[in-house]
Formats: structure tokens, C-alpha cells, sequence
């Protein structure tokens, strides 16, 4: 019985590391090409090989996002229900979590733009703020799960937003397509390994 108890801890272990791995990965093409369309937009990007239009650039942007948003809600609302106890509700509420931060901070900016927010610095702080708190969600999932790699990630994420803004627009769409992207696959391709697993044993 202690054994087929142990296997079946390792068992969901395994899945739930199989879903974050995944979500990285799809987080990690959202921000590729999200931002890599919005580094080649025609007015506000710096892409000195290629330009796109704007009318592209920006709804290509926004759905990728808005796809990555999604999965994040059903990989941790999934992931609440491998959980045990208390955990379960912990993990269910991390997932839904995401909805709630991310619809409070697009409201934000959309009545910081209606009070007068200019183009400029609107090209600053809307991929800063959303990019600070996935960094930020990272870092509580990390202290949900037990997971260093991923406040290790929460980390990379913040950081990356303070660089991108001193460095200013449009040059941080190329540091967020790059960067960011370089950090959630490596820590996938770790998780993928078996190398950083996502979740502890007892969680699972």
C-alpha cells in the first residue's frame, strides 16, 4: 500500500510537471512573437530589416496574450485539483489569481489612458506592468509548489522589465522578445529533464 501511495504521488507529480512545462513553453512563443511583431510594427517598433502594420502588430500581440492568460488559468485551476487538502483550494485560487491581476491591471492602464496617458508612455508601462506581475504571480506560485526554478523565473521576469524600461522604447519589444522567452525555455527544458522539477512530493 506505502508503495502503490508512492507511485501515485510520483505519478501526479510528473503530470503537474508536464502542465507547467507546457505552460512555459506556451508562454515563451507568446512572447516571441508578440513581441517580436510589436518590435516590427511600422511607428513604434525598431525592426531595422522588416516593418509590419500596426493594424497587425497589435491584435497579434494582444490575442497571444490573451491565449497565454487563458492557459494559465485552466493549468492552475487543473492543478489544484492534483493537490491534496488545503492545497487543493490553494492551487485553485493561484489559478484563478492570474484572471483577476491581469483584468485589475488592463481596467488600470485603460483609465490611465482615458486621464491622458500618452503613446510613449504607454508603449513603457503596458508590457512593464503585465510582465511584472506574471513576474510576480510566478514568485507566489514558487511559494505555492516549493519551486526555486520558477522564483528563480519570477526574478528573471522582473528584472527584465526594469532593464527593458531604462533602456526605453522601442528597443525593449526586442528585449522582451528575446529575453524573456530565453528564461521560460531553459527552465522548461530543465523541468522537461527532470533536472528542476516544478512541484515537492508532498504537495502532490
Amino acid at each position: 500500500m506505502v508503495a502503490l501511495m508512492r507511485e501515485q504521488r510520483r505519478a501526479t507529480r510528473a503530470q503537474l510537471d508536464r502542465r507547467f512545462t507546457i505552460l512555459l513553453v506556451v508562454w515563451a512563443l507568446a512572447w516571441c512573437v508578440g513581441f517580436f511583431a510589436l518590435w516590427s510594427a511600422e511607428n513604434v517598433g525598431g525592426n531595422p530589416a522588416f516593418r509590419i502594420p500596426e493594424q497587425v502588430a497589435w491584435p497579434l500581440f494582444g490575442g497571444l496574450m490573451l491565449a497565454g492568460i487563458v492557459w494559465s488559468i485552466m493549468t492552475g485551476v487543473l492543478a489544484g485539483r492534483d493537490f491534496r487538502g488545503s492545497s487543493q483550494l490553494a492551487g485553485m485560487l493561484y489559478g484563478w489569481s492570474w484572471s483577476v491581476a491581469m483584468t485589475g491591471a488592463g481596467l488600470f492602464t485603460f483609465g490611465l489612458q482615458r486621464a491622458g496617458l500618452t503613446g510613449e508612455m504607454s508603449a513603457l508601462l503596458y508590457p512593464g506592468l503585465f510582465i511584472i506581475l506574471v513576474g510576480t504571480l510566478y514568485l507566489t506560485g514558487a511559494a505555492l509548489e516549493r519551486s526555486p526554478g520558477m522564483f528563480a523565473l519570477g526574478i528573471v521576469m522582473i528584472a527584465t522589465v526594469v532593464v527593458a524600461t531604462w533602456v526605453g522604447s522601442p528597443t525593449h519589444y526586442l528585449l522582451y522578445a528575446t529575453v524573456g522567452p530565453s528564461a521560460l525555455a531553459t527552465v522548461a527544458v530543465l523541468q522537461a529533464r527532470g533536472i528542476l522539477p516544478t512541484v515537492s512530493e508532498e504537495l502532490a
